[in-house]
C-alpha cells in the first residue's frame, strides 16, 4: 500500500455566471474552475449547432447571429 500514489486534484469548482441576450437567444457563461476564464456557449455551425464553448463573447455572438439566420432560412424554405 505504501507505493500507491494519491491523486491531486487542480483548480476549484466552476461557477455559473448570468446568461447574456443576444438577439432573444440566451448565451450562458461560466467561470472555468481551472483557468479563470470566463467561457460563453453558443451553437456552431462547424458542429452541427451543438453547443461550444469559447472565451470570445464576439464569437459567441456571431454564432449566434448564423445560428438564428440558419433557423430563419430553414422557416421560409418549407
Amino acid at each position: 500500500m505504501s507505493g500507491q500514489r494519491k491523486s491531486k486534484t487542480f483548480g476549484g469548482t466552476s461557477l455559473p455566471l448570468e446568461s447574456i441576450i443576444h438577439e432573444g437567444f440566451e448565451i450562458k457563461s461560466l467561470e472555468h474552475g481551472n483557468t479563470g476564464l470566463v467561457l460563453y456557449k453558443y451553437p456552431s455551425k462547424m458542429y452541427n449547432w451543438e453547443g461550444c464553448w469559447t472565451s470570445d463573447l464576439e464569437n459567441a455572438k456571431t454564432g449566434v447571429d448564423k445560428y438564428l439566420q440558419h433557423t430563419k432560412n430553414k422557416k421560409t424554405s418549407k
